[in-house]
């Protein structure tokens, strides 16, 4: 008998430890059920007002000359000058202002209007750098006449390309 309640205290004992068990268990999923989907109702509750401050913040966004420098290295350059133009109106003091606009201008082949944005950064900051950017531009209006193909002063460079890759063509 004495083997027999030995037995019957550890089966128990082990009864009370499978109950204990089944206590955690439960209470762990219990736990895991109600976390987890407060969690991810938070996490979307916060990535809406991130994304609607975001979205409050870029709408408000203006225009400044470094997106005219980089419309121009994307070679955007009638937006380049477009908002080069609606800045200028509201610095029109600014000699960096006239320097950047001119740079579009150049790079969009109007001579004319980059001699005249280089003229007025050097006449508002005459430095070197601007008097040599005058003198450079002043060069190749000299050097270069107006071609053929770019009456209006427009496009000199993409006008000789094309007359020397249709010349290059012709040799063949």
């Amino acid at each position: 008998m004495n083997n027999d309640e030995a037995i019957l205290t550890e089966l128990r004992r082990i009864s009370a430890w499978a109950d204990i068990q089944r206590k955690v268990t439960k209470w762990s999923l219990i736990f895991v059920a109600v976390f987890i989907p407060a969690m991810i109702i938070i996490g979307i509750l916060v990535e809406r007002r991130v994304t609607t401050e975001l979205e409050s913040v870029v709408s408000e966004e203006t225009p400044d000359w470094y997106d005219v420098d980089g419309s121009i290295r994307k070679c955007d350059l009638d937006k380049a000058i477009q908002i080069g133009e609606k800045l200028i109106t509201k610095t029109p003091l600014y000699p960096e202002a006239h320097r950047r606009l001119a740079g579009a201008y150049l790079a969009a082949g109007s001579l004319e209007k980059a001699r005249q944005h280089y003229a007025e950064a050097f006449r508002l900051f005459p430095s070197e750098e601007n008097e040599r950017a005058l003198a450079a531009i002043e060069r190749r209006m000299k050097a270069e006449p107006l071609q053929a193909g770019a009456t209006d002063g427009s496009q000199p460079i993409r006008s000789a390309t094309n007359a020397a890759s249709s010349a290059a063509g012709s040799r063949r």
